[in-house]
């Protein structure tokens, strides 16, 4: 049996853990050691820690990292980091896990990548090696440098792990896990989405998921104001998630809460997933639309620097933060019959909804031994 330590902070990571979580419940060989900590246990993020538990799953800590009312910069981030830093250091210390499974770019999981690093807690990191804009992707790249293990989503993505000195042998190509979600999660009749939100499929309606941007944080007021005055100026159906708490949140939240847009501060898995399948479009910049969307084969409009440089299907279309831009953006995903007909021939380069069972085999079968001492690989 290997003891598996696993930090959910937020959504987006709930989203990519859930089907290994799921699979390692089934399965003797794990036991697991679930920490929620982030935005999941903030009423106004949505409490996503109440989703977690539906689901079924046992919470062995609860690590608090955001105080309710905190200022919104960059310097209360790293303050929320130290302080689950210091919280996890002791979760692990008590749970003497055989692992540590971390993941992506997120802050509580920087932290106990971190953590483990110096614990002598060997690390197996998901989705290494992208590219991204923002602060994240030096937070991605530094858990890259402090894990052990690496688990990427492409072949692209391993390839820079090995150009940043990463071993080949200890990387496994897997795709997103939270393609798996996306293909698993049971159909909700049209017709009880359309009543339960008010919607209706058969006309244009699009989801709506925009995070502050750190490197951009001052502007993040203005960039929301240009999104929402695009979508209203369509005047198409729009359902609106709020966005993560990184440095510039508190400007989106306030104006998206004032649209008069339908808006959400968070959304059962199997819900959100549903309205995915019948949106005509994902609007924003989450990594959402690079990941998942050429998996349902919609269009994806990505606006700004967030996901810039990111290895990405031909269903995203690129726009930077102006109205006029992201209207056309918009147009072009939900009006142009040839490129919605030429979006249904994609291929997903992140993978086929498989990726929680090739992350399962690694983790039983990779070697330990040996791994915690790193060296630079040439």
């Amino acid at each position: 049996m290997k003891k598996v330590f696993v930090v959910v902070e937020r959504r987006a990571d709930y989203s990519r853990y859930k089907p290994i979580l799921e699979k390692m419940v089934k399965d003797p060989f794990f036991e697991i050691y679930l920490v929620v900590t982030g935005i999941c246990l903030l009423e106004e993020h949505g409490s996503d820690i109440n989703y977690i538990e539906e689901d079924g799953f046992v919470i062995s800590a609860r690590v608090p990292m955001f105080n309710e009312k905190r200022p919104d910069t960059g310097a209360e981030m790293v303050r929320s980091m130290a302080r689950v830093l210091s919280g996890l250091t002791d979760e692990l210390e008590k749970s003497k896990p055989d692992l540590v499974l971390s993941g992506f770019d997120i802050g509580g999981n920087f932290a106990v990548t971190i953590a483990a690093a110096h614990m002598n807690i060997p690390v197996l990191h998901i989705q290494g090696g992208e590219v991204t804009g923002s602060i994240d992707e030096s937070i991605r790249h530094a858990m890259s440098k402090f894990s052990h293990i690496h688990l990427p989503a492409t072949e692209d993505a391993k390839d820079r792990l090995i150009r940043m000195g990463e071993d080949p042998d200890n990387i496994f190509v897997v795709g997103c896990p939270s393609i798996d979600v996306l293909v698993s999660t049971p159909i909700i009749p049209k017709e009880e989405l359309e009543k339960e939100f008010d919607l209706d499929f058969s006309k244009p309606f699009v989801i709506m998921i925009q995070h502050p941007v750190t490197t951009e944080a001052a502007t993040s007021l203005d960039q929301i104001k240009e999104t929402i005055n695009a979508i209203k100026e369509l005047g198409i159906q729009c359902l609106v998630l709020l966005p993560n708490n990184d440095a510039g949140f508190s400007n989106i939240i306030n104006e998206i809460k004032n649209s008069g847009l339908k808006w959400y501060p968070s959304l059962p898995t199997n819900k959100f997933i549903n309205l995915y399948r019948n949106a005509w479009a994902l609007v924003g910049n989450s990594s959402s639309g690079i990941h998942e969307t050429p998996t349902y084969k919609i269009p994806a409009v990505n606006i700004g620097n967030r996901q810039m440089g990111r290895e990405r299907a031909e269903n995203v279309i690129d726009v930077p933060n102006n109205k006029e831009a992201i209207k056309k953006g918009i147009e072009k995903a939900i009006y142009d019959e040839e490129f919605r007909s030429f979006v249904k021939t994609i291929v997903n380069p992140y993978g086929v909804g498989n990726s929680a069972d090739q992350i399962i085999e690694v983790m039983k079968n990779v070697s330990l031994e040996g791994i915690i001492q790193k060296r630079f690989y040439e």
